[in-house]
């Protein structure tokens, strides 16, 4: 188990020193990456398959289904999901469809005692198992067992869920998370409050939108009257983590870290968190930003066009809605997080997008203090069975 001081004081260390060096952690050199990478359909539609499909989906956290009965629904990926807790208190996750004619079972969350059918008013038990037919003796006597719920795969565990998309898949949270895993369960994550949620439907694809969780260097003049006015942009630590490293943990850190130098170090404790986040990569697709009294939960999700995606953004609050946080207020703090997303980070997304699709320039740099980037974009394309090619870096600004 962790000790969660003496992780976020070794944080704090790192940190330091970079201030004093006027440093960031950085990759060996930039990169210059293709831009077909985000306006090829057909790399599109093997994205979808391979990144996608085929890896299992972190979908929400305990604290979503809070009790026996409790149901969610989502299908982001062309599969219909029913997640609902059973009276066990296990979550369970089926193919949101009858297996009658294929009707929708459930839409959006809430609680039910059963499941039923609004098309022909079959009834389900939580565990999916088939218990009445309407008007049986006219439908003809069938094998209900034949017609349980389709399950997929499903693990809750550190307060999060993962399901798999595809029922024949094997996944555990510890073998997909891997060296990560132990951060997760020092982050208590299940002990928090959901607040709030937004959706973007936005004409970008998803890995243009998911850059702008990947670096600060863009907080200082994107951010500079909101985000940037209380962080140091160009100052972040990088770590990897997890199987081929798919995973990374960027940390943003405040300008209030230096005050911490006055301080012994033997007096740290746990409040020196209050000075920088975590934001978290988890691959395939989530964003999670860890802080004192808040996670931001981001998914993006391909669109039905290799320039459009959705982002799903729930906000949630560190144990109790009610607690005090210093004046801290749990919905202005989802909608200052939303906006920022909103006006600045995709806004300049939008712009970006409308350019790629010009098909004029053929690669995008990223520096030496976005390593971020340059690892996540090379794992997506190794993922498709595709080779990363670097462009001679002495051609670098030279287009």
């Amino acid at each position: 188990m962790l000790n969660e001081r003496d992780v976020l004081a070794e944080v704090v260390k790192r940190a330091l020193r970079h201030v004093d060096a006027g440093t960031t952690d950085s990759a060996d050199a930039p990169y210059r990456h293709p831009t077909w990478t985000y306006t090829d359909p057909e790399l599109f539609e093997q994205e979808k398959v391979k990144i996608f499909k085929e890896s299992p989906q972190m979908v929400g956290f305990s604290c979503d289904l809070p009790g026996p009965g409790s149901f969610t629904t989502f299908d982001d990926l062309g599969v219909p999901v029913l997640l609902v807790r059973d009276n066990d208190g296990k979550v369970n996750a089926y193919l949101n469809a009858c297996p009658h004619r294929g009707a929708r079972l459930k839409e959006g969350c809430g609680k039910a005692n059963s499941i039923s059918c609004p098309y022909h008013a079959w009834g389900f038990d939580l565990k999916g198992k088939l218990r009445t037919i309407f008007k049986e003796d006219s439908f003809g006597r069938v094998d209900k067992s034949y017609y349980d719920l389709v399950r997929l795969p499903v693990e809750e565990k550190y307060g999060v869920i993962y399901v798999g998309l595809d029922p024949d898949m094997k996944f555990s949270i510890d073998g997909h998370l891997g060296d990560l895993a132990p951060y997760f369960a020092m982050w208590n994550l299940d002990d928090m409050s959901f607040v709030n949620m937004h959706e973007f439907h936005m004409n970008t694809n998803w890995k243009l939108a998911l850059d702008t969780f990947c670096e600060g260097y863009h907080f200082g003049p994107l951010h500079k009257d909101s985000v940037g006015d209380y962080t140091m942009g160009n100052l972040s630590l990088y770590d990897r983590f997890g199987p081929e490293r798919r995973h990374h943990r960027m940390t943003f850190v405040n300008v209030t870290i230096a005050g911490l130098k006055e301080i012994p170090v033997e007096q740290w404790t746990t409040s020196v968190f209050d000075h920088f986040a975590f934001v978290h990569f988890i691959y395939p697709n989530i964003s999670l930003l860890v802080s004192p009294n808040a996670v931001e939960f981001f998914q993006l999700y391909p669109g039905a066009t290799v320039g459009e995606h959705l982002t799903r953004y729930r906000c949630y609050w560190r144990g109790d809605l009610n607690r005090p946080s210093e004046g801290l207020d749990p919905q202005s703090h989802f909608r200052f997080i939303r906006d920022v997303v909103d006006k600045e980070d995709y806004w300049v997304s939008a712009n970006v997008q409308k350019s790629l699709n010009a098909n004029i320039k053929p690669y995008n740099t990223f520096g030496k203090n976005e390593p971020s980037l340059i690892d996540m974009h090379k794992t997506f394309l190794r993922a498709v069975g595709r080779t990363p090619v670097e462009a001679p870096l002495e051609k670098v600004g030279a287009d």
